[in-house]
């Protein structure tokens, strides 16, 4: 009986056993089984998170690409617009430059005409004073030589004559002179201005340093030193 009993005993020890196994192992890959679905998820979670970064980074740079390309164009657009300021500005400057030549020539043509109405004034003035003495030297003769007095009444009358036009003559030269000395400070004022107008657009005065008209050395030296200093400016930017 025991020896019976013995073997029933051992079989189901060992199908407990083995059923215990079976669970364990069982509940073993279940686990194995979890963590795998959970790093599975993990995985695909981790994926979409690849794939969303990389969305990302490429909106980015599409962004950046774009904010580069507006960039670029700006800076294009710029220096156009400094190329095309740059251009209308040396324009200007020749043509300031064209009508300065003009308004210098005038200047300079009514100096002339000053230089020789101041001369014809000056010959005037000497004959006129060379008719009061030879009147006065007539008068004089005429008071000294009563027999004489009625041949030299004409020439009196002449030389006295000659002094009444010569007086006339010199009130119309000097309004000529006057209306000349307003027309030429006219043109100076002119000339001046169109010489600022050039210095301040960054330009350089195509006059020789005598032409240069100015009411002071002082402001004349300040055209000569803007534009050095223009031409200083212009260098280094071609040397850096």
């Amino acid at each position: 009986m025991n020896k019976v009993f013995i073997p029933i005993v051992i079989l189901a020890l060992l199908a407990v056993a083995g059923f215990t196994l079976f669970f364990l192992n069982q509940n073993r890959l279940n686990e194995q089984k979890e963590l795998m679905n959970n790093q599975l998820l993990m995985l695909q979670q981790e994926q979409e998170n690849m794939a969303n970064t990389e969305q990302l980074l490429r909106e980015q740079k599409d962004i950046s690409d774009e904010l580069a390309r507006q960039a670029d164009e700006a800076r294009r657009m710029a220096e156009a617009q400094v190329e095309e300021e740059r251009q209308k500005r040396e324009l200007l400057v020749a043509e300031l430059n064209k009508r300065l030549q003009v308004e210098a020539a005038e200047r300079r043509a009514a100096e002339e005409a000053q230089m020789l109405l101041a001369q014809k004034i000056a010959a005037l003035e000497v004959a006129q004073e060379e008719a009061k003495a030879a009147l006065e030297a007539v008068e004089e003769a005429r008071q000294a030589d009563r027999q004489e007095a009625q041949a030299l009444q004409k020439e009196t009358e002449t030389l006295r004559e000659k002094i009444i036009e010569q007086e006339r003559t010199l009130d119309e030269l000097s309004d000529e002179s006057a209306s000349l000395q307003e027309i030429h400070d006219e043109l100076e004022a002119k000339q001046i201005a169109t010489e600022e107008a050039i210095v301040a657009a960054g330009g350089k005065v195509e006059l020789p340093y005598p032409e240069i008209r100015s009411p002071n050395v002082r402001r004349r030296e300040a055209i000569y030193f803007k534009e050095r200093m223009l031409g200083q400016t212009e260098y280094n930017k071609a040397v850096y």
